[in-house]
C-alpha cells in the first residue's frame, strides 16, 4: 500500500521555487493585498504599503536578496501592547460577507532578532474579530514562506486581524503580508459556516498528481477565488493527466479551476494520504475532489472505491464510481467532516474494491479545521456531508 504524507498544520512554500506573488493586471473587485513594513506601492502588482494602516510596529528591511518584494520587508511589532490589530476593509467588507484571510509570514535567513525559546523556534498568536485563528511556530531562518489561510464571515464593516505574542515575555510577533479575498456565500464550505455558526481555519488545499515538471501550485488568476493549490508532484507511473475539458457544472457552485481536474494520482490499488499535526480535539472537514478522465474508464464499475479516515469509513452512502455519477471528464467532489486519533492526525485510506478493474485515485483535496466564532473552544459539531449531484 502506498502512503503519501502531507503536513497540513499550515501551507509552506518554498522560496527557491519561483515565488508568483503577482495577481496579473487586473484585480477583482474587493481584493485587498497589504505589503507588511512597506511605505511604497506598486501598483504593477497591485499592493499597498501599511504605512498608513498602521503606526504600531517597526518597519524592517530583511537583509535577504532575491526574493520578493513582499517578503523582503515585515512589520515586527516589538512594542509592549497585548496585541496588535490590522483593520482590513474594502467596498465588499459588509456584515455577513464572507472572505479569505490570508497572512503571510517570513521570518528570512537572517531574522531581525532571535527566538526567545530555546527550540530556535518563533512563537506568536492570531486572532481574527478576537476569534482564535492559531499559534504560529516558525523555525528562525529557515528560509520558507508561510501562508496561513482562513474562511471568515464579516462581523461588520471591517475584519480585525491581530498579532500577539502568547505570554508577556515571548517573541514578538511579525507578519510581511495580509491579503483580503471575497468568497460567495454559495460554496460548500461556506454554507457548512453558516449552518454551524463556524469560521474555517484552512489546512491545505492539495492538487495531486501533478508531474514532476510542475507547476508547483495554481492560484490566481487560473483560481478567480485565490485559493493556493499546492502541487503533489508524482512520477508518470502514478499520474493520469488529460488536455481534454472538464465538465464542472456539478461542482460549478464551489468555483473550483479546471486543472486541478486534469491530473490524478493513480496508484496501487490501495493507498494513504497522510495529513498530520493538524490540531489536538478539533473537528475537522474535508474535501475530495475527481474527474475520471482515464479514456479507458468508459463505463460504470470499472473504478469504485471506499474512502476511510482513521480506519473509519466514510464513504457510509456507499463506495465512489466517479464515472457512473457524472461520466468522464467531469468533476466529481465528495465531502465530510472527520476525527482525529490521538497523535493529532488524519490518514485516509482509499481502498479499491474487488470487482473494480481500475486502482482508486484522487485529482485534489481540501482540509479545514472548523473553529466556533466568539470562542476560544472546538465546537461541538454532528457529523455534516455532501455528495455532489
Amino acid at each position: 500500500m502506498a502512503s503519501i504524507p502531507f503536513s497540513a498544520l499550515f501551507l509552506s512554500i518554498i522560496l527557491q521555487m519561483a515565488l508568483l506573488w503577482s495577481i496579473g493586471s487586473s484585480q477583482k473587485t474587493g481584493f485587498t493585498s497589504i505589503d507588511c513594513g512597506s511605505d511604497s506601492d506598486y501598483t504593477e502588482i497591485q499592493w499597498v504599503p501599511d504605512n498608513k494602516l498602521m503606526s504600531e510596529g517597526t518597519s524592517v528591511v530583511l537583509p535577504d536578496t532575491s526574493i520578493d518584494l513582499v517578503l523582503s520587508t515585515m512589520r515586527l511589532f516589538n512594542g509592549s501592547q497585548s496585541k496588535y490589530c490590522y483593520s482590513l476593509s474594502n467596498s465588499a467588507v459588509t456584515a455577513g460577507a464572507f472572505f479569505l484571510v490570508r497572512a503571510s509570514i517570513y521570518p528570512g535567513k537572517n531574522p531581525p532578532y532571535t527566538p526567545k525559546n530555546p527550540d530556535g523556534y518563533f512563537h506568536f498568536r492570531m486572532l481574527i474579530d478576537a476569534d482564535m485563528w492559531g499559534d504560529v511556530k516558525i523555525l528562525s531562518g529557515d528560509g520558507i514562506w508561510w501562508a496561513y489561510d482562513a474562511y471568515v464571515r464579516a462581523k461588520h464593516s471591517k475584519i480585525d486581524v491581530c498579532f500577539a505574542r502568547i505570554t508577556p515575555d515571548g517573541d514578538a510577533p511579525f507578519v510581511s503580508g495580509l491579503t483580503l479575498r471575497p468568497l460567495p456565500d454559495t460554496l460548500t464550505s461556506t454554507a457548512l459556516m453558516t449552518e454551524k455558526n463556524c469560521f474555517l481555519v484552512c489546512l491545505g488545499h492539495k492538487n495531486y498528481g501533478v508531474p514532476l515538471s510542475g507547476p508547483s501550485w495554481i492560484r490566481f488568476p487560473n483560481d478567480t477565488l485565490d485559493r493556493y493549490w499546492i502541487s503533489h508532484e508524482v512520477p508518470d507511473s502514478k499520474l493520469t493527466s488529460t488536455q481534454e475539458a472538464i465538465d464542472r457544472t456539478a461542482d460549478s457552485l464551489d468555483q473550483l479551476p479546471e486543472r486541478i481536474f486534469q491530473t490524478s494520482l493513480t496508484g496501487s490499488r490501495d493507498f494513504t494520504l497522510n495529513w498530520s499535526t493538524l490540531g489536538n480535539d478539533s473537528v475537522h472537514y474535508v474535501v475530495f475532489r475527481f474527474s475520471e478522465i482515464d479514456p479507458l474508464v468508459n463505463t460504470s464499475g470499472m473504478r469504485v472505491f471506499s474512502i476511510f479516515a482513521n480506519g473509519v469509513l466514510l464513504t457510509t452512502e456507499g463506495p465512489i464510481d466517479v464515472f457512473a455519477r457524472v461520466g468522464a471528464n467531469a468533476a466529481y467532489s465528495f465531502g465530510k467532516t472527520v476525527t482525529l486519533d490521538a497523535g493529532s492526525n488524519i490518514t485516509f485510506t482509499f481502498t479499491s474494491l474487488v470487482s473494480s478493474t481500475f486502482p482508486a485515485f484522487v485529482a485534489a483535496a481540501e482540509v479545514f479545521e472548523l473553529r466556533e466564532i466568539g470562542a476560544l473552544s472546538p465546537p461541538s459539531i454532528s457529523n455534516w456531508s455532501f455528495w455532489s449531484k
